[in-house]
């Protein structure tokens, strides 16, 4: 996927977490050819062939010391590895802090989400509630295009895990504590919202869907709740 792709994802909090999924995908694919690689060449290097010398020096129990040389590229190895590291603890601090602050915009809903076994409960503003057990079989739950959606979420009994994983959308669910995750969708279309943490028996019903329609729609729509 290019970035004009990323660019033209259907949620903002997917698009900024997928800059560091690729990110790391790639550093992924370098580093463990870099890697295998390094295996490949020190079995070859190593392999025991006509006129080499074998050495004795391996004895049970007892590690055999190192030279100046290895020692050398081990404390190099450490530096560029935690330099590599603190590069993308740095490099990752705007994105994770573009998704800690809701953005401020005067288009935002706040939605109370209650979990429970083994069911979502949504709260809009104006006192409507819905649970997720309804909207499996038509779409009673509908959310705003084009608007900042924040999703305030907690537990009524043991700990959940509220997460869209289209949206690139995922936060705890405890008892007793408010988490908050915002998203912003640009195109309508239907989401699926599932409990991954698991949490009994029936962990596996727990979903629901979730209807992006056009801000007209949904003002109608709510207003007639």
């Amino acid at each position: 996927m290019d970035m004009n792709s990323i660019a033209n994802a259907v949620s903002a909090t997917s698009a900024a977490w997928s800059h560091l999924f690729y990110l790391y995908l790639v550093l992924g694919f370098v580093l463990s050819a870099i890697f295998v690689a390094w295996v490949l060449y020190l079995v070859v290097s190593t392999r025991a062939r006509p006129g080499r010398e074998k050495t004795n020096n391996i004895k049970p129990g007892v590690i055999p010391s190192a030279d100046r040389g290895r020692r050398r590229n081990v404390v190099f190895l450490v530096l560029f590895l935690a330099i590599v590291f603190y590069g993308l603890y740095i490099y990752q601090l705007p994105v994770t802090n573009y998704m800690r602050d809701v953005p401020d915009t005067s288009h935002v809903l706040v939605i109370d989400v209650y979990a429970q076994q083994w069911s979502w409960t949504f709260h809009y503003p104006n006192g409507y509630n819905v649970t997720g057990a309804e909207t499996i079989k038509n779409y009673t739950i509908e959310f705003p295009t084009n608007t900042t959606i924040i999703f305030k979420v907690t537990s009524r009994d043991v700990m959940h895990e509220f997460s869209i994983p289209a949206l690139d959308v995922k936060v705890d669910a405890y008892p007793g504590v408010w988490n908050s995750i915002w998203t912003e969708v640009y195109q309508p279309g239907t989401y699926i919202v599932f409990c991954t943490e698991l949490c009994g028996l029936g962990h596996a019903t727990m979903w629901a869907r979730l209807n992006f329609v056009s801000p007209a729609q949904y003002n109608a729509w709510i207003n007639s709740k």
